[in-house]
């Protein structure tokens, strides 16, 4: 019976010989496959860290083009409203205009002057 536990005992002793290598072996890979993929995931968050930065710039700049172009636009509607007001100013004068010389373009006699009347009045007095 010894023969047979010392037959059972060495194979026994050959794995529990290899267990502890075999563990290490299998941690050394589980933790070179975790490094490994923590450096990939740091690598791409470093990477889309660059990505956002530059996005935010480009957004930023033409945040800044968009304000320049809509104080043009304003400072052009301002102008253009002016314009507008300053010829509807202008229409209703002339609207206005033609009304009150109308009856003078009618046909009707101007008033003399008081100088051509005393003239009148002096040659007729001598005739």
């Amino acid at each position: 019976m010894q023969a047979e536990a010392t037959q059972r005992s060495e194979p026994a002793r050959r794995r529990r010989a290899w267990l502890p290598w075999g563990l290490l072996a299998g941690v050394v890979v589980l933790a070179t496959s975790g490094a490994w993929a923590g450096s990939r995931s740091i690598s791409a968050l470093v990477e889309r860290n660059g990505q956002l930065e530059r996005e935010a710039a480009e957004s930023e700049s033409r945040v800044a083009e968009l304000q320049a172009l809509r104080e043009a636009q304003s400072r052009r509607l301002r102008t253009l409203e002016q314009q507008h007001q300053a010829a509807l100013a202008s229409a209703a004068t002339t609207a206005c205009a033609p009304a009150t010389e109308a009856p003078a373009s009618q046909g009707q006699p101007e008033p003399r002057r008081a100088g051509k009347a005393s003239t009148k009045g002096k040659k007729m007095a001598r005739r």
